[in-house]
């Protein structure tokens, strides 16, 4: 049996932006793609209801506190989230490749996660910046 073409999703911890690339991970996982999520502790996807079954999580260590986000305001938030995630998320996708025997097929990322960047680079991943506009 030919093992499943694996996408990872890096969506924002917020509502606007998980509720999206959740939805497009079912769309995706009903082509037959393996899905896995890429998340943070903070404001983590709920992954305790049926509503994603198969789907693969994954939390990267926290590299920033809540507390900041409340003293540096959404905005320089994550301007330092991206600085200080570049490695931990590195870390995990090399990660999965070694458990995974390098079956990614490609990295989707929200355009405020923009760390993921280097990863695809560096391990020559195709990705997909996921724009989401609000009406």
């Amino acid at each position: 049996m030919e093992a499943k073409r694996r996408i990872v999703l890096v969506p924002m911890a917020a509502q606007g932006h998980v509720t999206p690339m959740m939805q497009l991970g079912k769309a995706l996982n009903l082509k037959g793609f393996s899905i896995t999520v890429v998340q943070r502790r903070f404001n983590r996807v709920n992954t305790s209801s049926q509503r994603f079954p198969g789907f693969q999580f994954v939390t990267i260590p926290e590299s920033l506190p809540e507390s900041e986000l409340e003293r540096l305001g959404i905005f320089k938030f994550t301007l330092k989230l991206n600085k200080t995630s570049e490695a931990s998320f590195k870390d995990c996708i090399s990660h999965l490749l070694r458990q995974q025997g390098n079956d990614i097929t490609c990295i989707i990322y929200d355009e405020f996660m923009y760390f993921c960047g280097a990863a695809t680079k560096e391990f020559k991943l195709p990705s997909i910046i996921c724009a989401l506009k609000v009406l």
